[in-house]
């Protein structure tokens, strides 16, 4: 989840996550002043890094369970066929600037699916996404490059949604759809269960003040 394929794409998600984990860190420490018994933070600091780093090794669990389960099958399916007869070129100057190398690899390349890495941190973002939507559901977002029309936040988490739901069904391979969904999945059960589970962990391992000003 901290591998990122371009500087672009580690730009994108800096600027999701610096908008959408604000608010999520806001949230959680809402959530955490109303517990009850109440059990308060000088910072939210490590509860926003446990959620963050939780949802991405999830988001990426899911979307490793799908290649493995769904992908690879299709994958060694495709192998398992009869080898395809490679076209001839049709003319002298096609079959220079082709090899049958090259020829081998495109025909390979075109029948058999590609499993791609997932890159990015772009599940914990849809995780940070969901429960901001869930959270303040009359927040509105726009781009930040023209056109920015501003829309209601549950609008546009459920159209990405919908998007990445295409996506899978579709075959679109441009994005980590699986990943995706699994952030936004993730995003849900944090909003319904998270900051009570993070206060009963903090109650049944408590720490105590003598031990933190000895260690500092």
């Amino acid at each position: 989840m901290f591998s990122h394929k371009h500087f672009f794409h580690l730009l994108l998600n800096c600027l999701a996550l610096e908008s959408f984990g604000s608010a999520a860190y806001f949230y959680l420490m809402r959530e955490q002043a109303k517990s009850d018994p109440p059990t308060l933070e000088s910072t939210g600091a490590y509860h926003f890094l446990a959620f963050f780093v939780s949802a991405g090794l999830f988001s990426g669990l899911v979307s490793h369970v799908a290649s493995a389960k769904l992908l690879y099958p299709r994958l060694v399916k495709q192998f398992s066929l009869p080898a395809r007869t490679i076209p001839k070129p049709e003319t002298w100057a096609s079959a220079v600037a082709a090899p049958a190398g090259t020829q081998a690899a495109a025909a390979v390349n075109k029948a058999v699916p590609t499993i791609l890495p997932s890159l990015g941190a772009s599940g914990a973002i849809y995780a940070a996404l969901t429960m901001t939507a869930l959270a303040f559901p009359d927040s509105q977002v726009a781009l930040f490059i023209p056109p920015s029309y501003p829309i209601n936040i549950q609008y546009a988490v459920s159209g990405l949604v919908c998007l990445d739901a295409i996506g899978i069904l579709r075959g679109w391979r441009l994005f980590d759809h699986w990943a995706h969904l699994g952030g936004a999945a993730f995003g849900v059960f944090y909003y319904t269960y998270g900051p009570d589970i993070w206060a009963r962990m903090r109650r049944t391992f408590p720490v105590d003040p003598a031990d933190a000003v000895t260690n500092s």
